[in-house]
């Protein structure tokens, strides 16, 4: 099941979201609720929490504050922000921040269950990213021979997916994956998780024993092998679509990593 946290300093919002819900349903459970953000950054630390509702003005440490405290010390989780209409300004800061949902007081009760539904998609797609950051770590040591380990060899759960530097080198690949045909950097793709290119470049390398820039590429020839089972695309369309503008370059890219020309590998799987 996937952990609730309910940071709050109302009780009755605290007792709402506690009964409205059947937590069991949405195969989630609650964990621990506070009072205030300093609360609730402890009980984080010590519980780790998937999801987290949580007030914006609280006595201590805010909502805002909070949040930023997770990210300082680079704990990754979904953040849902519940705010009053007056608090909005500053529950779009904690939106930028990276929370994951805003919520406007009162909160109806399917704004609540779909907040819910998306929090446990996103961890599912979390934890498929993990995994195949696993078999493309291990695509690229076939490749390249590379001699890093890690400790990932099995399938991760949900708690381990969200946190650290696993779950932003997942959610780089997933970037990759989903934007490989457009021009990508990494200044582009770290300034969407909010860290720098150096710690993103120090991450990937950790994690997989490569760059980024041979991680792209992996993820562009294996998309192009399925575009090469096409008869209607010609070579050079489909080093365009999957980011090349460069044939010659796609071609020795290709090779590289199949032993195969574009052409070769076309007539090999018709």
């Amino acid at each position: 099941m996937y952990k609730v946290m309910i940071i709050d300093d109302e009780e009755t919002i605290r007792e709402g979201l506690r009964s409205v819900i059947n937590w069991e349903e949405h195969n989630c459970s609650i964990i621990g609720e506070a009072e205030d953000g300093d609360e609730g950054v402890g009980l984080i630390t010590e519980l780790k929490p998937d999801i987290i509702f949580t007030d914006v003005r609280m006595p201590g440490l805010n909502g805002l504050e909070m949040v930023a405290k997770i990210k300082e010390i680079n704990y990754q989780c979904i953040v849902i922000i519940l705010t009053g209409f007056r608090e909005f300004e500053y529950a779009q800061q904690a939106v930028r921040l990276g929370a994951f949902r805003l919520l406007l007081k009162p909160t109806k009760t399917e704004e609540l269950l779909q907040a819910i539904d998306d929090a446990v998609a996103e961890l599912k797609k979390q934890v498929t990213s993990q995994n195949e950051l696993i078999n493309l770590r291990a695509k690229l040591k076939e490749l390249y021979g590379l001699t890093g380990t890690t400790k990932d060899s099995q399938p991760v759960n949900s708690s381990e997916a969200a946190s650290n530097s696993k779950y932003l080198v997942a959610k780089a690949i997933e970037i990759l994956k989903q934007d490989y045909n457009k021009e990508l950097d990494l200044k582009s793709v770290s300034d969407k998780l909010y860290i720098s290119t150096w710690h993103l470049s120090k991450l990937l390398k950790k994690e997989t024993g490569s760059n980024f820039i041979d991680i792209l590429n992996e993820i562009r020839i294996e998309e192009s092998k399925k575009l090469l089972l096409s008869p209607q695309l010609k070579i050079y369309e489909i080093a365009e679509k999957v980011g090349y503008a460069d044939v010659p370059y796609f071609t020795k890219l290709f090779k590289k990593h199949t032993g195969q020309t574009p052409m070769e590998y076309k007539n090999s799987v018709k």
